[in-house]
C-alpha cells in the first residue's frame, strides 16, 4: 500500500501502451473446413477393424502432424504464390518489396520453378542459390513455412471423427483458399506417401515369405530323408492308423451286438409260425439269394486286401440287395400266406447269420492290426524324440511359411485397393464477418501484467532487501537497545538550526510534515539523554554515512530550545566533518588544561571554542590527520577535565569515527560517561558490523542505547 500510486501508474501506463498499439489493429477472418477420416466410424466395406482409442488417438495426431509438415505446407505455399503470381493476388506487395522479390528472377522464371516444385512435391532448400531466390520471394508474400504454420490451425473436433482446419487472414478469400488447397495437397501427399510404404512393406513381406518357404522346404526335406515323409502326410502315422482302427473296432463291435439281437427275435417269430407252404415268387427269391452271395463274397474279398474299391463294391451291391428285399416284401405285402412270412422270416435269418460271420470276422482283423501296430509302435519308441524333433521343427515353419503367406496377400489385397479414408465433408467458405476484436482482451492483459508483475518486483526487492529499515527488523537483525527513530531528512536549500527552530518554511505538505516529524523525534531523543543521568556523550557507528554529525548538531540545536549549554567536541580525527561543518577552531590537539584551574579553565575553553550564535552552542575542532586520539592528544589533554567542564556546561558530545575501520572509538570510551550508537536505516548489517555490535554490548551500563538514522517516513510508525 506504501507504493500503490507505483503500481496504479505501472498499470495504466500499460493499458495505455496497449490502447495505442491495438488502435489500428486490422480485421482479421477465419475460415475452417472440415475433413472426416474414418477413424472411428464403422464401416462395413472396410478390410480392418477399427481401432481402439489409443490407437485411434495416435492416427489423429500423426494426421494432424502431417498436415502441418513442412511437406504439404511448402506445397501449400507453392499454390499460393502461383495463385497470387497468375491471378488476382490476394497479397499485393510494394513497389520496393516487388522490386526485392523480383531482383535476381524474373517472374515468368519463378512461376516455372514454383511450377515445378509443386509438380514434383520436391521442398526449396536454402543451401541452394535458385532456391534462396524463391524462399526469398515467398518470404515477402509472407507464403513462408514459418507464417503459414502460424496462422494454420489443425485440430480433431471434440472427441468426433472430424479434423478441424482453420485459416486466419485479412483477406476472407485467402482463408477459404488455404484451408480447401491445404485438404487438397494433404491428401495428394498422404496418398503418395502411403502408396510408397505399403509397396516398401509388400517387398518386404513377399522376402520374408520366400525366406520361410526356403526353411520348410529344408525341413521337409531332412525328412524325407530320414524315412518319415513330410509333414503334410504324417496323418498317415502308426498311431492315428490305431486310432482310426480303434473307432471302427468300437463301431463294429456295436453293430454285431445289434445283429445278435435282430437274430434273436427273428427266430422267436419262425417257432411261433404254424402255417402251411404258400406260393411265392421263385424267380425273385433266386435274385435275392445270388445278390446276397455276390455282396457276402465282396465284404471277405475287403477284409483281405483293405482296399477302399472292394469296400464301394460291398456297399453297392448291399444297396441292390436291400432294394430286392423291399421289394418282395411290397408284394407280399396283402398275401397273409403263413408260408410266405416263414421264408421271408428265414431269408431275414439267413442275412443276419451272414452279417454276423462278417461282422465277427472284421473285428478279429481288426484287433490284429491293432496289435500288430502296437507292437510296430513300441519297437520304434527308441527313435520318437528324434523323430518328433524333426516334426515339431516341420511343423512350425510350416506354420510361419503359411503365416507369412497370408501376410502378404493381405497386404498385396490393401495396396491394390488404393484407398484413402479421408473426405471433405464441409468446404471452407469465405468468412461473412471478422473475427471478434481482442483489443479489450489484449488490454486487460496489459494491465494485469502490468499490475501483478509490479507487485511481484516489489515483493522482490522487498525480500532481498537485507536492510534495517523498520524497528522491527532492527531489533532482530542487531538486539541492541533502540532510544529513538530519526526520518531521513534532506538538508537541501534549508539548515539544521532553521528546521529545529521552526523558522523553516516550506510549500510542500510533505516537507513540511517531514521537519515536524524530524524535530518531534529529537525531542524524544533529547528526553532520554536528560532522563538517562549522565552527561558525557560519545556518538559513534559501526561504519561511515550513519548521519552522526547531523544528529549531533540537531541535538545540540534541540537542547538549546531547552535553555541546555551543549559543548561539542570534534574527537573523529579521521574524518572532522564537525569542525568543517561548524566553522570550529582546530584546537584540540593543542589545549592543555594543567596551566589553567577549573574556572579559568572553562573561561580557556569558550575562548577558543566557536560560539554558534546563540550563546548555548559551543564546539572545539580538530586538525585531523591519520593518528588516534592516544597518539596526537597531550598526556594531560582536554578529554581528562570533560568532568570539570559539566560544572559549566550541561552536555558534552564527542564524535567518533566508525568502529569498523577505527580503533578510535574504543579509546574515547573511557572519557565519556555513555556511548549512543548511531544506524542508518539504508544500509545492511554484514559480519564486520555484528564485531562492532558486539563492542556495544560489552560497555554494559555505559551503553546508553541505539538511534536508527535516515528511516523512510513511510516506516517511521511500522513497530
Amino acid at each position: 500500500m506504501k507504493r500503490k500510486w507505483i503500481i496504479i501508474s505501472t498499470t495504466l501506463i500499460a493499458a495505455a501502451v496497449a490502447y495505442f498499439l491495438t488502435l489500428n489493429q486490422p480485421n482479421k477472418f477465419r475460415s475452417t473446413a472440415q475433413i472426416a477420416t474414418g477413424y472411428t466410424t464403422y464401416d462395413p466395406v472396410r478390410l480392418n477393424e477399427n481401432a481402439d482409442n489409443f490407437q485411434q488417438e495416435t492416427k489423429f495426431n500423426n494426421a494432424i502432424v502431417t498436415f502441418t509438415s513442412p511437406a504439404v505446407i511448402n506445397l501449400l505455399s507453392y499454390h499460393l504464390i502461383l495463385h497470387d503470381l497468375k491471378q488476382t493476388p490476394f497479397t499485393v506487395l510494394s513497389e520496393e518489396d516487388t522490386k526485392k522479390a523480383f531482383q535476381n528472377i524474373s517472374k515468368e522464371e519463378a512461376i516455372r520453378a514454383f511450377q515445378n516444385k509443386l509438380d514434383s512435391m520436391l521442398m526449396l532448400s536454402p543451401s541452394l542459390n535458385e532456391d534462396k531466390k524463391l524462399l526469398n520471394i515467398l518470404s515477402l508474400y509472407r507464403y513462408d513455412y514459418g507464417t503459414i504454420k502460424g496462422l494454420l490451425g489443425v485440430g480433431r473436433h471434440q472427441r468426433s471423427d472430424f479434423l478441424n482446419v482453420t485459416y486466419v487472414s485479412k483477406d476472407p478469400e485467402l482463408s477459404a483458399f488455404v484451408v480447401n488447397t491445404a485438404y487438397n495437397q494433404f491428401i495428394r501427399y498422404y496418398g503418395l506417401n502411403r502408396d510408397k510404404t505399403i509397396s516398401q512393406s509388400v517387398d518386404t513381406l513377399k522376402r520374408i515369405m520366400e525366406k520361410k518357404k526356403q526353411v520348410l522346404d529344408e525341413k521337409n526335406r531332412i525328412l524325407q530323408q530320414a524315412g518319415l515323409g513330410s509333414s503334410e502326410l504324417r496323418s498317415n502315422s502308426n498311431l492315428n492308423i490305431i486310432s482310426n482302427l480303434e473307432s471302427q473296432l468300437t463301431g463294429e463291435r456295436s453293430k454285431l451286438a445289434t445283429l445278435q439281437s435282430d437274430l434273436r427275435k427273428v427266430n422267436q417269430r419262425l417257432a411261433n409260425i404254424d402255417s402251411k407252404p404258400a406260393e411265392n415268387n421263385n424267380a425273385l427269391n433266386d435274385e435275392i439269394i445270388q445278390l446276397r452271395v455276390a455282396r457276402n463274397a465282396a465284404y471277405t474279398e475287403y477284409l483281405k486286401t483293405n482296399d477302399q474299391a472292394d469296400y464301394k463294391k460291398y456297399t453297392t451291391l448291399n444297396d441292390k440287395y436291400q432294394q430286392k428285399v423291399l421289394s418282395l416284401r411290397s408284394t407280399n405285402e396283402n398275401i397273409k400266406d403263413p408260408v410266405a412270412d416263414k421264408v421271408e422270416l428265414q431269408s431275414q435269418k439267413t442275412d443276419l447269420e451272414i452279417d454276423i460271420q462278417s461282422s465277427t470276422s472284421f473285428i478279429n482283423s481288426l484287433e490284429g492290426k491293432i496289435n500288430s501296430l502296437k507292437a510296430a509302435v513300441a519297437s520304434s519308441g527308441s527313435n520318437n524324440a528324434a523323430v518328433e524333433s524333426l516334426r515339431q521343427d516341420a511343423d512350425l515353419a510350416s506354420k510361419e511359411y503359411i503365416e507369412a503367406q497370408y501376410k502378404y496377400n493381405t497386404a498385396t489385397d490393401l495396396g491394390g485397393l488404393s484407398v484413402v479414408n479421408f473426405r471433405l465433408a464441409v468446404p471452407g467458405q469465405p468468412a461473412m464477418a471478422p473475427e471478434p476484436s481482442k483489443r479489450m482482451l489484449i488490454i486487460s492483459l496489459a494491465a494485469f501484467a502490468a499490475f501483478f508483475t509490479t507487485i511481484a518486483i516489489l515483493i522482490f526487492f522487498t525480500y532481498i532487501d537485507s536492510s534495517v529499515r523498520t524497528p522491527l527488523i532492527f531489533s532482530k537483525n542487531v538486539n541492541l537497545r533502540l532510544i529513538s527513530l530519526i526520518n531521513f531528512m534532506n538538508l537541501r536549500n534549508k539548515t539544521i538550526k532553521d528546521v529545529i527552530a521552526n523558522t523553516y518554511t516550506s510549500t510542500d505538505s510533505e516537507d513540511t510534515n517531514r521537519n515536524n516529524t524530524f524535530r518531534e523525534s529529537l525531542r524524544k531523543l533529547r528526553y532520554e539523554i536528560e532522563t538517562s543521568g549522565k552527561k558525557v556523550f560519545l556518538f559513534t557507528s559501526t561504519k561511515k554515512g550513519q548521519g552522526k554529525t547531523t544528529i549531533i548538531q540537531a541535538l545540540a540545536y534541540s537542547m538549546s530550545l531547552s535553555k541546555k549549554r551543549v559543548l561539542i567536541i570534534d574527537t573523529n580525527f579521521c574524518n572532522p566533518d564537525l569542525t568543517v561543518q561548524l566553522d570550529a577552531e582546530p584546537v584540540l590537539e593543542k589545549i592543555i588544561p594543567q596551566n589553567f584551574d577549573d574556572r579559568n579553565l572553562v573561561e580557556e575553553i569558550k575562548k577558543h571554542s566557536k560560539d554558534l550564535g546563540i550563546g548555548s552552542i559551543y564546539a572545539i575542532g580538530s586538525a585531523g590527520g591519520d593518528y588516534t586520539p592516544s597518539e596526537i592528544l597531550p598526556r594531560e589533554n582536554l578529554l581528562h577535565h570533560l568532568q570539570t567542564l559539566t560544572s559549566y556546561f550541561d552536555y558534552i558530545f564527542l564524535e567518533g569515527p566508525p568502529l569498523n575501520d577505527f580503533s578510535d572509538s574504543k579509546e574515547l570510551v573511557q572519557y565519556v560517561e555513555g556511548v549512543i550508537a548511531i544506524f542508518s536505516a539504508q544500509d545492511v548489517i554484514k559480519q564486520i558490523d555484528r564485531q562492532s555490535i558486539s563492542f556495544f554490548k560489552e560497555l554494559n551500563g555505559k551503553f546508553s542505547g541505539s538511534i536508527l538514522n535516515m528511516v523512510d517516513m513511510k516506516n517511521v510508525n511500522v513497530i
